[in-house]
């Protein structure tokens, strides 16, 4: 009798002994579709924050990556790979990254038929039975191919607990929005077919905010619209985020001037209907992001508070000064912080330099870094990131 129902226990967990997520817990998904009768299991790297968990969850970003590209891990590696290694921009994430087959996502002209929007509703209930993910914290970021699925999965999603989905370099396309309506496909994607099979009338959720950044000199997916190498047309980027606005409500007419944010290479310019619900962010960076775009995400996706805690009735802030810096910068600190770790990564995610706070003005040597834009991850209870520029 003990032995059966310790073995039923372990089959069927009871509330109460909710799982961790860690960096090596293991996410099975197999899906199986014509071609792969036999079934793939996408590969799902994960990176967990150090440090306690906050109250309700860590909130958590699945990263989808662009076509050809793989997630073999999130927290180092060449710009697209993770879609753009999101371990610096997103240090208070938890982030979990799939492989698509064949390192493609299935949107029409792929590489790939695999039910994709089906692997990541499945991936998102995984993950909101982890005890220590918020589970109406779930976002979705893509790059490039994996942005084509992010706009799939926010026209299709029906989970609320998605709050934010990012579609970087690639926004939609004529399969997903037609006719005065989103739409998606009533079986596998057909190129021989109109609008790809993209078919069926869908009703994205109100309530999840939309984030698209998209470039006027991308020489793959046309800011202005029309045809693109990857095999499908393309909406104009501002018409598209005014039809996503639409749907959420607004009324207006759409935004021709926005508000300019950075300087020089790094300059964007901000398109925000209904107090932010829906963004478009225009750069000039190819078919990448720049320093402005990853920092507009981290403030976008609220990653990391600046006052997280109290001690004896003070609140626990940091800054650093001057900022910019040419050879020294300085972390200021409340004396609780004394101890602690920092480390600075630069915009791909990549560790450079690390330390511990050892006065309430630590000196951090800045002299080797050349000139740019990098990120100082405090650790400890804060787990802060603080975006410093090297003159």
């Amino acid at each position: 009798m003990f032995k059966t129902l310790f073995i039923a226990l372990i089959l069927c967990p009871i509330p109460g002994f909710a799982q961790v997520l860690t960096n090596g817990t293991n996410i099975p998904i197999t899906k199986t579709w014509s071609s792969q009768p036999g079934g793939y299991t996408y590969p799902i790297s994960i990176a967990v924050p150090s440090g306690p968990v906050p109250p309700g969850g860590f909130p958590v970003c699945i990263l989808l990556h662009g076509n050809g590209s793989q997630n073999l891990g999130v927290l180092a590696g060449p710009p697209m790979l993770g879609p753009m290694q999101f371990g610096a921009v997103l240090p208070c994430h938890i982030l979990v990254a799939p492989t698509g087959f064949e390192n493609s996502w299935n949107i029409c002209a792929e590489n790939s038929d695999a039910p994709d929007v089906e692997m990541l509703k499945d991936l998102v209930l995984q993950l909101q039975s982890y005890s220590n993910v918020n589970s109406n914290k779930i976002r979705v970021l893509g790059g490039s191919n994996g942005a084509g699925l992010a706009n799939r999965f926010w026209i299709e999603n029906t989970n609320p607990g998605i709050d934010i989905v990012c579609a970087t370099v690639s926004h939609l396309n004529d399969f997903q929005y037609h006719a005065g309506n989103f739409y998606k496909p009533s079986g596998i994607t057909n190129t021989n077919g109109s609008f790809c099979g993209y078919d069926v009338v869908s009703s994205p959720l109100n309530t999840t905010k939309y984030l698209s950044i998209s470039n006027v000199n991308d020489p793959i997916i046309p800011y202005l619209g029309g045809t693109s190498v990857v095999g499908a047309n393309f909406l104009p980027a501002e018409t598209a985020a005014h039809h996503v606005a639409t749907y959420k409500g607004y009324t207006g007419s759409i935004l021709t001037a926005g508000t300019v944010m950075g300087s020089g290479s790094s300059e964007i310019t901000e398109f925000s209907y209904l107090s932010g619900a829906v963004v478009l962010i225009k750069g000039s960076a190819g078919h990448q992001t720049n320093a402005a775009q990853k920092s507009y995400i981290t403030n976008y996706f609220s990653d990391c508070a600046t006052v997280v805690g109290t001690e004896d009735k003070k609140e626990i802030q940091i800054g650093v000064y001057p900022n910019p810096a040419c050879d020294r910068l300085y972390i200021q600190a409340n004396a609780a912080l004394v101890g602690v770790d920092y480390r600075v990564f630069d915009p791909f995610g990549r560790p450079l330099l690390s330390g511990k706070i050892n006065s309430e003005n630590t000196s951090v040597d800045i002299t080797n870094l050349s000139k740019g834009v990098y990120y100082l991850v405090i650790g400890g209870d804060l787990n802060q990131v603080l975006k410093v520029v090297k003159d």
